[in-house]
């Protein structure tokens, strides 16, 4: 059953980057590394768990499997949803600051403590999950703090997506550890089989669901904005924009 369900994901994140490239050849404004940001998460997602449906990605350890490959996903696709919710959040006024750098460093650190506290017996486990906890905290009170704020100094159709987008997540984000601590990795009260579903179904609506939630609100924002959302990774204008400035970009120029 395990095998079929990694083969199902598989399948999801693999039609889920063909519809993706299909969007970005007609990118109704949004910047192409926006679309690339999300193919590469789904392709690196389904390739991990291409892993797991062959055999591969586990280890046996203290009479549990712990499914080392998952980590592999989320150590990399989780930033990379970050990474485009900082892009939302600065759409009109590019990225800069160490407030990205906190953001994916931060989370980068939140899986890699969950995957320690997989490997480590009953006792340590569990520091290593609530280290994983706070860092959690941290991200979230960064995308709900200073990056909301970042989103609040744009127009309001970029607030609205910024808002839903960050709402996804963090409802998501909130079911992982519970998930996590209820399934087979802490407690056990869900059984091995429910644990498996759940890291199979919560991925795909985090992965899937997050990125055509995110690029179709995008593309739906009115002409003039998307104007200005092409920009380099540290804000700077492009070189051939002779329009007007959004009132966002001109505040933080």
């Amino acid at each position: 059953m395990d095998t079929l369900l990694h083969w199902f994901y598989v399948a999801v994140m693999a039609t889920a980057a063909v519809t993706l490239l299909m969007m970005s050849r007609n990118p109704r404004g949004v910047p192409q590394y926006k679309y690339l940001i999300h193919t590469f998460v789904v392709v690196w997602s389904g390739l991990a768990y291409a892993a797991l449906a062959m055999g591969q990605g586990t280890v046996e350890l203290f009479g549990k499997t712990v499914y080392y490959a998952r980590y592999i996903d989320w150590v990399v696709t989780t930033p990379l949803l970050l990474l485009s919710l900082v892009l939302t959040a600065k759409y009109t006024i590019g990225v800069r600051g160490g407030l990205t750098a906190g953001l994916l460093g931060t989370q980068v650190i939140m899986i890699l403590t969950g995957l320690v506290a997989e490997l480590s017996p009953e006792g340590p486990r569990w520091f290593w999950y609530l280290s994983g906890c706070v860092t959690l905290v941290v991200v979230l009170s960064l995308m709900w703090g200073p990056l909301r704020q970042a989103a609040d100094q744009q127009d309001a159709e970029i607030q609205k997506v910024y808002r839903g987008s960050a709402t996804f997540l963090t409802v998501q984000w909130f079911l992982y550890p519970l998930t996590w601590a209820l399934g087979t990795p802490g407690i056990g009260l869900l059984s091995a089989e429910l644990t498996t579903a759940l890291f199979i179904f919560l991925p795909i609506v985090s992965k899937v669901g997050f990125a055509f939630y995110n690029l179709i609100n995008l593309r739906n924002l009115p002409p003039h904005l998307h104007d200005y959302s092409e920009v380099d990774y540290v804000g700077n204008e492009p070189a051939d924009t002779t329009s007007k400035q959004p009132v966002g970009r001109m505040m933080h120029s």
